[in-house]
C-alpha cells in the first residue's frame, strides 16, 4: 500500500476515535456537574487529545467552551430577533414564517402552505412581499372567498393582527411580538377595513 493510502487510514482512525471521545465525554459531563454540549464543545478543538485534556484540566476545557459561547450567542440572539420579528401566519396547529418573496396557499400539495379543507380552493391565494416589506393578500379566483377581518376582498396589503379567512379556516397574519402574544393570551381583536 502506498503512504498516501496509509495517511488516509490513520487519520480515518483517529477522527473515529475523537468521535468516540466527544461522546464519552458528553456522558461523563454530567456526572462531573458540567453542562454536555457546552463541555463538549471546549474539548472538541483538542482532537484526539480532548479526553486525556477533559480529565486533566476540566477547567480549562470549561473556558474554551465559555469562549465558544461568547463568540456564538451574538449569531444566536441575531437569529432569534429575525425569527421573533419576521411576519408569521398563524394557524390551527401551527405557525408559519413568512420569509419568501411569493407564498401560494391552497389545498393542493405543490403549495408552499397546504390547508386541506373542502372549503379551501386547489390555489386560493397568494401573498406577494412588496418592495417596503409589506405583504400584499392576492385571492386567486377562489370559490369560497377570502376575508379579512370578516371583509370580502381581492386584494389588500396585511397589517399586523390582521384574521385571514380562506374558505372556513381562519388564520392570523402577525408581524410584531406583541400581538403573537395576544394571540396566545386568546386573541387578537377583530378590526373592520
Amino acid at each position: 500500500m502506498s503512504t498516501e493510502v496509509w495517511l488516509g487510514i490513520v487519520f480515518l482512525v483517529l477522527v473515529v476515535v475523537w468521535i468516540a471521545e466527544l461522546v464519552w465525554i458528553a456522558r461523563m459531563a454530567e456526572d462531573w456537574g458540567y453542562d454536555p454540549l457546552h463541555f463538549v464543545s471546549g474539548a472538541a478543538i483538542f482532537f484526539v487529545f480532548a479526553a486525556p485534556l477533559a480529565l486533566v484540566a476540566p477547567g480549562a476545557i470549561e473556558r474554551i467552551g465559555d469562549l465558544w459561547a461568547a463568540l456564538v450567542r451574538p449569531l444566536d440572539a441575531r437569529a432569534r430577533e429575525r425569527r421573533r420579528t419576521s411576519p408569521r401566519l398563524v394557524m390551527p396547529g401551527r405557525t408559519v414564517l413568512l420569509e419568501q418573496e411569493r407564498v401560494r396557499i391552497g389545498r393542493y400539495p405543490n403549495n408552499d402552505i397546504v390547508i386541506d379543507h373542502p372549503t379551501v380552493s386547489a390555489y386560493h391565494a397568494e401573498l406577494v412581499r412588496r418592495p417596503d416589506g409589506r405583504y400584499e393578500l392576492l385571492d386567486r379566483e377562489s370559490r369560497n372567498g377570502t376575508r379579512i377581518n370578516g371583509t370580502p376582498v381581492r386584494q389588500a396589503i396585511l397589517k399586523d393582527g390582521d384574521q385571514i379567512t380562506l374558505g372556513a379556516i381562519t388564520v392570523h397574519y402577525l408581524e410584531g411580538s406583541k400581538t403573537l402574544e395576544a394571540l396566545n393570551r386568546g386573541g387578537v381583536p377583530l378590526r373592520r377595513r
